[in-house]
């Protein structure tokens, strides 16, 4: 192992053929999605788009945009909830056209097969074929040892799927590398940084690295690049200590460190990643799939505290909360809609939605050994919504998106009428044993303001959004001074202000909090060192230094 990679420069590439939309009357009409994210928070504006679908164009243009000084937005699928693929000027560089799945592979090491495609794949694309195995277009793809992978793969008797379930399936894979994205099965399975691979990533001058796992470590907190033409830059590895929870603010930083990991979660402001290789996971036999209703907030959360101990009898895939506004929202959609909810009623306060895996072996001890944490928190078996295969918990999924589902009906509806009201939705984790005491501090400060709301999310690992649903433009302020608040909080629990949904262009004040002035200067120092014009996703995760 080394600290020390090679880019290569790459071959030379027709542009010709590639998608390329200049007319601002085209862009601002056919294109206007493109201007825009699921944060709808920036009036986006570009001089151009462009669509490549190779790696080759990709580096063509950013040496242009080098060349010539030109800013550069990369866009996957547009769905985060930062303004991080809204542009603001320059060129956007949009990847769904790099649609080609790559190669199966297989370590034998691990005993962990994988398979790579390019960025503009969609996640719930790549899920399903690898669930139904219809991977014909894999076939004479990649190396000798990659085609045997394949057909290993193909031979096996078991289910496999990508085991990081983000909730967006509908982002793309080099978005979901950018940003680390995660999701409620990171409680298990930690975030999608824990089962890549390999990357392919283009620098902002054009040349690519190809980055695989394991292969390139920092030493004394350092890696060196190697450029085409011999010269070697220096990267040093930020000194700052991450957060003790599930984290998605700012560079990655370990002393020793993986190259890939600087990159991962770097939302784009290193180099475009143009291939992605995941890890897969076989898919268990059996599961139960559970909503537990409880009368109060305090037994919701105590039976988390209780099912997640390390002694437990019943070890969760999953972990998600409903506080009761939550449940009002529930209620009401569902009456809306003709659905029922089993045994939910009306004096249900807070809910608990998990799903743990069981053999027939293991089954009658999980059940008994859950029964008896329920009751012990003043709920039971009874009194709960239980399932046991994927299609009843694709019913409860369905139920648990009637909550984001009310949150923005009632805002595009409220934004009508004042055009500065928009979603106001954290996204802070602390650590276990501060679960209890966050959701308490947010409630009191909320109810006491009066400030509409709703709290539900990932409980496992303590990662709980609130949204906050302002009335006016009034309550638009009153939202973003709480955010602040809550940042703050998390940040002296020893939490994170970004648990998974990253920085972007908003919240760089919240990083700069977390990580103070030193360290927002240490990244800078990591984006000058690859990107000393500070041309890609500028704007992004750190403020441009005036000396820049």
């Amino acid at each position: 192992m080394t600290n020390q990679i090679r880019a290569s420069a790459p071959a030379s590439a027709d542009l010709s053929e590639m998608k390329v939309i200049t007319d601002q009357a085209e862009i601002t009409d056919t294109y206007a999605l493109y201007l825009d994210d699921e944060s709808h928070s920036f009036d986006g504006q570009t001089d151009k788009i462009v669509f490549p679908t190779t790696v080759e164009q990709v580096a063509s243009v950013l040496k242009e945009a080098y060349d010539s000084g030109t800013p550069v937005t990369i866009q996957g699928g547009r769905t985060g909830l930062t303004g991080a693929a809204v542009p603001l000027g320059g060129m956007t560089l949009n990847l769904e056209k790099m649609t080609e799945l790559l190669y199966m592979d297989y370590s034998v090491d691990d005993g962990l097969y994988s398979i790579c495609a390019q960025a503009g794949v969609l996640l719930e694309d790549l899920v399903s074929v690898v669930n139904s195995k219809s991977l014909d277009s894999l076939k004479g793809k990649g190396t000798g040892n990659q085609q045997k992978a394949l057909e290993q793969f193909l031979g096996e008797p078991d289910d496999f799927t990508f085991p990081v379930d983000p909730t967006e399936m509908s982002a793309w894979l080099g978005g979901i590398v950018a940003c680390n994205a995660s999701g409620a099965r990171t409680f298990i399975h930690g975030a999608v940084r824990d089962w890549v691979r390999r990357i392919q990533v283009v620098l902002i001058n054009g040349e690519i690295l190809d980055i695989e796992r394991g292969q390139v470590l920092a030493e004394d907190g350092k890696f060196q690049i190697t450029l085409s033409d011999g010269t070697t830059t220096e990267i040093s590895v930020p000194s700052y200590k991450m957060p003790d929870t599930k984290n998605a603010a700012g560079l990655f930083a370990k002393p020793d460190m993986d190259l890939i990991d600087l990159f991962i979660g770097s939302e784009g402001i290193l180099g475009v990643i143009t291939e992605v290789e995941l890890g897969l996971n076989k898919m268990p036999g059996n599961i139960m799939t559970v909503m537990a209703f409880f009368p109060s907030e305090e037994d919701a959360i105590n039976f988390v505290y209780d099912i997640r101990a390390p002694n437990t009898p019943v070890p969760m895939n999953f972990l998600e909360y409903f506080g009761p506004n939550a449940i009002e929202m529930i209620k009401e959609k569902a009456a809306s809609s003709g659905i029922r909810v089993p045994a939910m009623t009306p004096e249900t306060k807070a809910i608990v939605f998990f799903e743990f895996s069981y053999t027939d072996d293991t089954m009658e001890s999980k059940v008994m050994g859950l029964e008896e944490i329920l009751n012990r928190n003043s709920t039971s078996s009874e009194s709960s919504w239980a399932g046991m295969d994927r299609s009843e918990l694709q019913k409860m999924k369905t139920v648990r998106h009637f909550v984001p589902e009310t949150v923005n009906a009632t805002i595009a509806m409220r934004k009508a009428e004042h055009h500065e009201v928009h979603k106001i939705g954290t996204d802070m984790a602390v650590p276990d044993e501060a679960l209890r005491d966050y959701l308490r501090f947010y409630r009191d400060t909320l109810e006491a303001q009066g400030l509409e709301y709703v709290i539900f999310g990932h409980a496992g690992d303590n990662h709980l959004h609130v949204n906050m649903l302002p009335r006016n433009n009034e309550e638009v302020k009153q939202g973003m001074d709480n955010y602040m608040l809550f940042a703050k909080k998390a940040l002296e629990l020893g939490g994170t202000v970004a648990a998974e949904h990253g920085i972007g262009k908003l919240k760089l004040a919240f990083l700069e909090i977390m990580y103070g002035v030193e360290g927002i200067k240490e990244m800078q120092s990591v984006k000058r060192a690859l990107d000393p014009k500070w041309l890609l996703n500028s704007g992004k995760i750190i403020s441009v230094p005036e000396l820049a």
